[in-house]
């Protein structure tokens, strides 16, 4: 980055909580090798990174609204995004899945202090990731579980109806929506729900659709999909 070259390396900062992107953004401006922004716009309506070499997100709110910012990030930073040092809630392991698919370099807990912060930044303009101890258990126990699933999942055997139903559930469609597109009744689309969830032993929608895409029977994260998948 260009702090390693003697120009200031351009860090931007959105955070849910503007008074908290201040306090990181005063430590950090103590640095020389750095030049610090704090943007206007919040995480999930950032319009661009203003030239961010490093883009410090903070993210307070459910796993929905995490995916929905991730997704947003991934849409307005283009081909060449900086590098993301990103705080989230830890309250669902679907989060640790949004950062990786945003890239994030840095993934830190919302209770990180901005000391803590300011030093993942750091370590991000010298090239290193850093996941916090509690998030890095997170990520493990999600590869573990992902693992798992496929291996329970690798015998799943949908009918071509069932496909195209969790296809649908995967674009976050409701049952109506669902029984409109295949013209078939509600009841028949609940049915056809119940028996996927059974088959991919899931205990949600939101669940059957990660665990499908996970094992290859869906593809999501191309903007059609987020664990915000509605229930009907």
């Amino acid at each position: 980055m260009n702090g390693t070259t003697g120009s200031p390396t351009r860090v931007v900062i959105s955070d849910d909580y503007p008074v908290f992107a201040r306090g990181v953004a005063a430590v950090l401006r103590g640095r020389d090798e750095l030049w610090v922004q704090v943007a206007l716009d919040p995480p999930g309506a950032l319009a661009d990174a203003d030239g961010a070499e490093v883009l410090v997100i903070g993210l307070d709110s459910d796993v929905r609204r995490v995916w929905e910012a991730c997704d947003h990030l991934g849409a307005v930073l283009g081909e060449a995004p900086p590098a993301i040092v990103l705080l989230l809630p830890g309250r669902s392991e679907f989060e640790m899945t949004a950062a990786a698919t945003v890239g994030a370099s840095a993934v830190l807990p919302r209770t990180a202090s901005p000391g803590a912060v300011a030093e993942a930044v750091l370590a991000v303009v010298e090239g290193r990731t850093l996941v916090a101890a509690g998030m890095a258990e997170k990520m493990l126990a999600d590869f573990a579980g992902m693992l798992r699933r496929r291996r329970e999942a690798a015998g799943v055997d949908l009918s071509k109806r069932e496909q195209q139903v969790l296809e649908l559930v995967a674009e976050g469609r409701s049952n109506r929506d669902i029984a409109g597109e295949l013209h078939i009744s509600d009841h028949t689309v609940k049915n056809h729900v119940r028996r996927i969830l059974e088959k991919l032993g899931a205990g949600s929608r939101t669940e059957a659709v990660v665990i499908a895409a996970r094992v290859g029977l869906v593809v999501v994260g191309q903007g059609s999909w987020s664990p915000s998948a509605r229930r009907a």
